[in-house]
């Protein structure tokens, strides 16, 4: 039984068809979450509430082979709405951190894995800059599903792209990327 079939068996309330979808694109939803919010807590929350929405809207879905880009753009914009909540709440451990900060001399060098610079230097992108990245590089994502996902016409995809890896390079320095 081929993946279509699963989808179309979930939309006419398989909930059995529908786990297993979801088993079979969990880790990558995760990983696309924690690419957006940088927090385990956060990131499987949304992956929560993207399998809550995907569950009672499936009916809705009108190309059983587009389920993959389907959850994904709702995962998408979970985290970006979480991103946006976020902002706006301060908490006080964190306003507390503020108050009492004091600058670190600059004779002080800190070891930092590059990892965490690749992750500060993507959060820094615009949100379409950074969701193409996360989709490319983090979800292995070719061009054509990126444009699905994001509905954005695949030479803009293009566009977005070369312009963030240049930002990225610059912000980095060329040898980590």
């Amino acid at each position: 039984m081929n993946d279509i079939d699963i989808v179309i068996k979930a939309q006419n309330g398989d909930d059995a068809a529908f786990s297993q979808l979801i088993k079979s694109c969990k880790e990558k939803l995760y990983k696309t979450a924690f690419a957006y919010l940088k927090d385990e807590e956060e990131a499987l929350d949304v992956v929560s509430d993207t399998v809550y929405k995907a569950y009672m809207n499936i009916r809705k879905l009108k190309n059983p082979e587009f389920f993959s880009t389907w959850i994904t753009r709702i995962l998408i914009n979970s985290a970006i709405n979480r991103l946006k909540k976020n902002k706006r709440v301060i908490l006080i451990d964190e306003y507390e951190k503020f108050d009492s900060f004091i600058p670190i001399s600059s004779d002080i060098a800190l070891e930092v894995p590059k990892s965490i610079d690749l992750y500060n230097a993507i959060d820094k992108l615009n949100v379409k800059s950074r969701s193409i990245i996360i989709l490319k590089y983090f979800q292995d994502m070719t061009i054509s599903e990126i444009s699905r996902v994001l509905k954005i016409p695949e030479g803009t995809i293009k566009v977005y792209l070369q312009r963030s890896l240049k930002k990225l390079k610059v912000e980095l320095g060329e040898e980590l990327i």
